[in-house]
């Protein structure tokens, strides 16, 4: 298992690797892991988490970590061009060298310790996952050497075709050339391509249409082993809408909801003694802002990230989950949220997530015009629905038997066995 985000690093992308390796070893793989042992500090999150214990896992060394050293450079490079009246408007030294990313430095040791492993315990099968992309580069060199199976699990889309992205992605049209055919090299050489999201696999098998019999859905769940106590978890006095992680302001009207609140505010519906809106999230000094311009700072409470396991108990304490996301993804909010039992006010476009939404969570609210009235009646409504004790609870267990975590890499293991079969007939 190649994993750059794994523990003692904290960042949301170690959990799914976390838990195919705990759940791997259960049911009767022996998983190898291999991680970072200097990851960049600057970009990721280092925690005190240790990895499972009876994993084996290995780390090696990045031998550059540039995030920092071209972050300084941006900041020179827009000091001199101010001078000339000119404003970057991005970091251009990324693009231009760190490719496929930022993690590049990682490569060559990762490629000569997984050699070694391969080595020392000749395991079946490599698995990689991605972001960052320079794991899939470690993942495929180490197939072409030692003719192992590679499965590449994409968490996020790589350089495929999104509407949705931001159109600043690709300031180069030879960057993205770039990126795409590293990543045609990274699918022709998977023999497994996993997908976090359906939508997200049918944009792939769409674009590269010889994946179609190799790619695969397994959602990314929510492990029940990380579920908050009841006894410390009574909902908050005052009614509490709650956000965590990125706000993603480029995906849809990202004030609407501001506007909402400030109106609610100004007709007296809501005031400092019966509600606030806590987030907890890296943008947080954007949201204080936003909040002073709605003039509603009194009713937010802003914060840096927390621990995980008190983010979920501040979540379950909370009322209303607000829900944005970025199409085909599917933030992990909405897999924290139907387990915890918190309905969403979801202001996202039609698709997939919806469909999750509507099919486990009853009392949540979908709004997918940008429509400042709806989400006004939508807070409302629920305020009133708590009041008279008529929310009603989301589908817990039947969510859970189709997206725990557990069941989920049942799922990947019934995959890959039944790969495995399907090439041994066509052998035959």
């Amino acid at each position: 298992m190649i994993c750059y985000y794994y523990p003692p690093l904290a960042d949301v992308g170690c959990k799914r690797s976390v838990a195919f390796s705990i759940y791997f070893k259960k049911y009767g793989w022996k998983p190898y892991v291999l991680s970072v042992k200097n990851p960049d500090k600057a970009y990721c999150s280092l925690g005190h988490e240790q990895p499972p214990s009876g994993i084996n896992v290995k780390y090696s060394y990045s031998v550059i970590n540039p995030y920092k050293f071209f972050s300084l450079a941006h900041g020179v490079a827009i000091r001199i061009l101010r001078l000339f009246k000119v404003e970057l408007k991005r970091n251009y030294f990324y693009d231009i060298f760190c490719i496929p990313d930022i993690f590049l430095g990682w490569i060559p040791h990762a490629i000569i310790a997984g050699l070694n492993t391969i080595k020392k315990y000749n395991p079946d099968t490599i698995y990689v996952s991605c972001s960052p992309w320079s794991s899939a580069i470690i993942g495929v060199a180490l197939k072409l050497l030692t003719k192992k199976k590679l499965i590449i699990d994409f968490r996020d889309p790589y350089a495929i075709e999104i509407k949705s992205r931001k159109k600043e992605l690709y300031p180069f049209g030879l960057r993205k050339k770039i990126d795409q055919r590293i990543e045609d090299i990274i699918l022709k050489n998977a023999d497994i391509v996993i997908l976090n999201t359906e939508e997200t696999r049918k944009l792939y098998v769409e674009q590269y249409p010889y994946i179609k019999d190799k790619a695969f859905t397994v959602h990314n769940g929510f492990d029940s082993t990380y579920l908050p106590s009841d006894n410390k978890c009574s909902k908050y006095e005052k009614f509490t809408i709650i956000y965590t992680g990125e706000f993603y302001f480029y995906a849809l009207e990202s004030k609407v909801f501001f506007k909402a609140v400030k109106r609610l505010k100004r007709d007296g519906q809501l005031n400092k003694y019966n509600f606030q809106f806590l987030f907890y999230g890296d943008n947080s000094k954007e949201i204080k802002r936003l909040s002073r311009k709605y003039a509603i700072e009194d009713l937010v409470d802003s914060r840096e990230r927390i621990p995980y396991n008190d983010l979920l108990i501040n979540l379950k304490r909370s009322h209303l989950q607000l829900l944005r996301i970025v199409k085909p993804a599917i933030s992990t909010k909405l897999y924290e949220g139907i387990t915890l039992n918190v309905p969403f006010l979801a202001t996202i476009p039609s698709g997939e997530v919806q469909e999750i939404i509507n099919r486990y969570s009853p009392n949540s609210y979908i709004i997918s015009d940008e429509s400042i009235d709806k989400v006004y009646d939508a807070i409302l409504d629920a305020k009133k629905k708590y009041a008279s004790n008529k929310i009603v609870k989301n589908n817990v267990t039947e969510f859970l038997d189709h997206f725990s975590r557990e069941n989920l890499t049942k799922k990947f293991l019934k995959i890959v066995d039944k790969n495995e079969t399907s090439k041994y007939l066509k052998k035959k």
